[in-house]
C-alpha cells in the first residue's frame, strides 16, 4: 500500500535523459527526479529559485490537491494509469522563455489545443479524488485578485487556471520585479540554447507528491502516454 502524502498533483515533466530535463538540472541546480543538488548549474541568486525548486521542473496538469476522504493512493495512481493509457503523447514544439505575470516561465512557442484539453482532462477526470477547498482556502485564492470566471473555476475544481485559463508553462524563477524578467530571459536563451533547440514532446503523465506542507514535491509516478 502506498503511502499517503500530504498532497498530490498531475505533471508534465521531461524524461531524465532528454535535453530539457539537463536544462531543468543546470537552471534549478538541482535533479527534479532524484532532489539531488547539482554541482555544475548556472549562477542564479537562491531566493529567485525559492518556488520552482519547492514544486520541481514542471508543468500543470492538474493542480496540487488533498487526496479526498475514502479515496487512497493506490486507486489514485491507478486512475492516472488508465488515464494515460487513453491520452496520445503530444507534441509541445519548442519551448521559450516568456513572462507570466510577474514570473519567467518556458512556455510554447506555437500553442497546441490538444495540450490544453489533455490539461483539462486531468483536472475533470481526477477531481474525484481532490478534497475541497476550505472556505479560508478559496478566500485566500480570492484575495488575489482573480476574475468572476475563474473564481468559478475554483468552486468547481479547486484552482482558478483551468479551462480558458489555463496556459502551459514551466515556472523558472519566482516573483520577478518588473525590470528584471528581460536581463533573465535574455539568460535563459544565452545559457539555455542548446538545451531548448530541440522540439519537446509530451510523452507521460506525471505523479508529484507532498510529504508534508513544509516538504517539497517529488515524482512517485511516470504513466506513458499512447504512442510515447
Amino acid at each position: 500500500m502506498t503511502t499517503p502524502m500530504h498532497r498530490y498533483a498531475i505533471y508534465f515533466s521531461p524524461r531524465p535523459d532528454e535535453p530539457l530535463a539537463e536544462f531543468g538540472r543546470r537552471w534549478m541546480g538541482l535533479d527534479t527526479e532524484t532532489r539531488a543538488p547539482v554541482a555544475d548549474c548556472w549562477p542564479l541568486p537562491t531566493g529567485m529559485l525559492r518556488t520552482p525548486k519547492r514544486y520541481g521542473f514542471h508543468a500543470t496538469l492538474k493542480a496540487p490537491f488533498r487526496l479526498r476522504t475514502g479515496r487512497t493512493p493506490d486507486e489514485l495512481l491507478q486512475a492516472v494509469e488508465q488515464l494515460a493509457a487513453e491520452q496520445e503523447a503530444l507534441e509541445l514544439g519548442l519551448l521559450v522563455p516568456k513572462a507570466l505575470g510577474s514570473f519567467l516561465t518556458l512556455q510554447q512557442s506555437m500553442p497546441n489545443p490538444a495540450v490544453d484539453a489533455l490539461a483539462f482532462t486531468c483536472v475533470r477526470d481526477l477531481d474525484p479524488f481532490r478534497q475541497p477547498l476550505t472556505e479560508e482556502e478559496q478566500d485566500a485564492i480570492f484575495s488575489k485578485g482573480i476574475s468572476r470566471r475563474q473564481k468559478g473555476n475554483v468552486f468547481t475544481w479547486g484552482y482558478p487556471y483551468v479551462g480558458e485559463d489555463y496556459v502551459f508553462h514551466m515556472t523558472l524563477t519566482s516573483i520577478l520585479a518588473p525590470h528584471e524578467i528581460e536581463p533573465w530571459r535574455q539568460k535563459v536563451l544565452e545559457w539555455g540554447m542548446e538545451y531548448l533547440a530541440e522540439p519537446v514532446r509530451l510523452r507521460d503523465l506525471c505523479v508529484f507528491a507532498q510529504p508534508s506542507a513544509e516538504e517539497p514535491f517529488r515524482p512517485i509516478a511516470r504513466f506513458p502516454l499512447r504512442n510515447a
